[in-house]
């Protein structure tokens, strides 16, 4: 216990302080100078003590940290006052003679000073070797992260096998056309984007031979991870994928399956791509990507006919359709993340006003708080030695857990409670600054990644649906006439394990739906259209009959 023995011999100094302070002012002929060192000698410890005291204060009561060390530090304060007394008054109290004959006339002054300067060297020494030693730890964490980091990328690929090398030709074709607004390809059938799809014809086609390659590596430094290195690429492939759906839909109303059902495709391997980059961000963002592709598909389906019966079957369509997506990979480079972060501020990379930038931006930490370089930069020693160690220690646990849970199999409904007990914990307990800080709460993603699940396996009997209709003339009517060798059995809703997916037919369509987080069946998911439907939680698609006019 460093810690414990650096309060010892804190306190061990306040008393040779004063007991130095006494001896010497028992020996003084002036009664002011006696009084200046008496009170001197009692206050100056006390003084000393009361800005650790504060801090630890607030640690405690404000920040609600779990180790706050304010049980030793007003321990300390307390046995300082008390001890300091006792010794002050034991010191000076007469035996008949004045202050000639008080015990403190007897006591050694340069030995007690000695011994006071021997302790104070011995606790600055003690507190400068544990802040060197938490430096040294930090400079390690920096291999660490890269290492973390490095670990789960994509393998590295040749520039011909890398999809990043034609993503970047994209976005130089993109960039240099100036008039260029997503806004424009909202509405497929809109003129404006026609005009777009048509002018930007040769950037879908390096778009699609990008998404066409298995691997998707952006050169960067992964040695130093931050979000300025993934937010333009990530950015970028969003609008490849609103360009696609855009493409889809077009090609669906002019009659071209094959063609819409490849951009579909294109997407979905996009947001594969997405996933790829190790960080939560990417791996949100792949997320959205990969309900675009499910949104076109769906948009898409009751445009076909009898002749694009067999494209369902394509390998490329049911490769989209049952391969899951993973957060795995994301959390790991999540943690590399925050291990970096704690590595550029432990050493001093990080400077108070660059950290401060960082996490108020990202972590939304409060801005009077982030504006106070004058209160924290006295304070970064302090965290590195009080602090410093098991607030990483605090951090690297709860990434280890959230990724244990994120690898488990099973339904959503089993991780669920597991999942906010975690996050409830680190909000109560509050483990560290930088840990509360930038730890994420992943349950929401995990959730939407059970809800991107939901709409998969949705998609899938809808396009077994698709298939009976081009069959049979008509969509089914209720879920029996969908078993078939298409679907072999109605799949499982994940947010109800005991039960399956949700199969409504209306005249309109057929709505396929996972009850939701809420685990109650709210009539569906919500329509965008249908402003007089209550709000619902439900997951899944709804497939209209026939195509719109």
């Amino acid at each position: 216990m460093p810690i414990l023995s650096l309060f010892i011999v804190a306190l061990a100094t306040c008393f040779f302080w004063t007991a130095a302070c006494t001896a010497a002012a028992v020996r003084v002929k002036q009664p002011w100078l006696r009084r200046l060192l008496l009170v001197g000698g009692l206050l100056a410890p006390m003084l000393s003590l009361l800005p650790f005291v504060a801090v630890t204060t607030i640690t405690e009561f404000i920040a609600h940290l779990e180790v706050s060390w304010f049980s030793l530090a007003i321990t300390l304060f307390i046995a300082t006052v008390i001890g300091c007394s006792w010794i002050l008054r034991s010191g000076t109290q007469p035996h008949g003679g004045g202050w000639s004959t008080v015990p403190a006339t007897r006591w050694s002054v340069t030995g007690l000073f000695t011994l006071f300067l021997l302790l104070k060297s011995v606790a600055t020494g003690a507190l400068l070797f544990i802040n060197q030693v938490a430096i040294s730890e930090a400079e390690l964490l920096q291999l660490e992260s890269a290492t973390l980091m490095t670990t789960h990328l994509p393998p590295a690929v040749s520039h011909t096998e890398n999809a990043a090398v034609l993503y970047r030709a994209a976005v130089e074709r993109i960039e240099s056309d100036t008039n260029f607004n997503p806004e424009d390809i909202v509405d497929p059938e809109s003129p404006e984007a026609i005009a777009v799809i048509k002018k930007h014809a040769r950037t879908l086609s390096i778009l699609r031979r990008a998404a066409a390659r298995p691997t998707c590596r952006f050169t960067r430094d992964y040695s130093r991870p931050s979000f300025d290195m993934l937010l333009p690429e990530i950015e970028f492939l969003q609008t490849a994928s609103r360009l696609f759906a855009a493409s889809a839909r077009i090609e669906a109303i002019e009659g071209n399956a094959a063609a819409a059902l490849s951009d579909i495709v294109c997407i979905s391997r996009i947001s594969h791509h997405a996933l790829s980059e190790p960080i939560l961000i990417a791996g949100l963002v792949g997320i959205s990507i990969d309900e675009s592709a499910v949104d076109s598909l769906i948009a898409v389906l009751p445009t076909l006919g009898k002749q694009d019966l067999d494209l369902l079957k394509q390998n490329a369509v049911q490769d989209f359709l049952n391969t899951p997506l993973s957060l795995q990979r994301n959390l790991f480079g999540e943690e590399a993340f925050g291990l970096s972060i704690f590595s550029q501020f432990g050493t001093g990379q990080l400077g108070v006003g660059e950290l401060t930038s960082v996490l108020s931006h990202e972590m939304r930490i409060p801005q009077v708080l982030s504006q106070s370089s004058t209160f924290m930069s006295p304070t970064i020693m302090a965290y590195r030695i009080f602090l410093f160690n098991l607030d990483l220690a605090a951090y690297k646990n709860y990434m280890h857990t959230l990724q244990n849970i994120a690898a488990q199999p099973g339904p959503y409904a089993e991780k669920e409670a597991t999942l906010k007990n975690v996050e409830t914990d680190l909000t109560d307990h509050r483990y560290g600054i930088l840990t509360s800080l930038m730890a994420p709460a992943i349950g929401k993603a995990i959730e939407k990644l059970t809800e991107n699940k939901m709409r998969h396996r949705s998609a899938r009997v809808a396009v077994a649906a698709t298939r009976s209709r081009l069959i049979n003339g008509t969509l089914p009517k209720n879920r029996s006439d969908l078993i078939s060798d298409d679907l072999p059995c109605m799949p499982q809703d994940d947010f109800n394990p005991e039960h399956t997916l949700i199969y409504s037919s209306t005249p309109a369509g057929i709505t396929i739906y996972s009850v939701g987080p809420n685990r109650k069946d709210d009539g569906g998911p919500q329509q965008k259209t249908d402003t007089k439907q209550s709000k619902s939680d439900d997951v899944g698609i709804f497939i209209r009959r026939a195509p719109p006019v």
